[in-house]
């Protein structure tokens, strides 16, 4: 069974900047070196007239990683993560996004929905976390959604100070 989770914010900028964001692959470049680890990449970034496709890894160090994981996990933990970004109106567009652990352990998989409302952007994720580990899968799904809720934040934090500047 898999754990859902969601998270909104609102990014204090106009929609059409939040895409053309999402559209630069600099704000890819400094998201990571920003909110990641030193070790983070950004494996692929595609732009058409109709999507955004970025695809990054992400390493948690050992030293990120509870206790409780540690046990299942030989050392850090490697994420291969894909966001796609499509029909911008002007209004809103949608997303979906992936991010699968390194050997199977896990599998997060979720959509969002941007909207512009009274002028600023309102993004809202969602999703479900796998964790495939016998009788610890539901304990580190709640740890991961945990993880994911302060990277969201801090995701966020990026965008809205990327916005501000750009």
């Amino acid at each position: 069974m898999a754990t859902r989770f969601s998270h909104s914010a609102r990014i204090e900028s106009r929609l059409e900047t939040v895409f053309t964001s999402y559209a630069d692959e600099a704000f890819w470049h400094d998201r990571l070196s920003t909110v990641g680890s030193p070790a983070d990449t950004l494996d692929d970034f595609v732009v058409t007239s109709e999507s955004i496709s970025v695809t990054v890894t992400q390493v948690i160090p050992d030293e990120d990683i509870p206790d409780l994981a540690r046990k299942v996990l030989p050392g850090q933990l490697t994420i291969v993560r894909t966001n796609t970004f499509t029909g911008f109106d002007g209004e809103r567009f949608s997303g979906t996004a992936r991010a699968e652990a390194a050997g199977g352990l896990g599998l997060i998989d979720g959509g969002a929905e941007a909207v512009s409302e009274g002028g600023l952007a309102l993004e809202s994720v969602s999703g479900k976390v796998k964790v495939s580990v016998p009788l610890l899968g539901g304990k580190l799904e709640k740890l991961v959604i945990s993880h994911l809720t302060h990277l969201f934040a801090a995701e966020y934090e990026h965008l809205n100070r990327w916005v501000s500047r750009h």
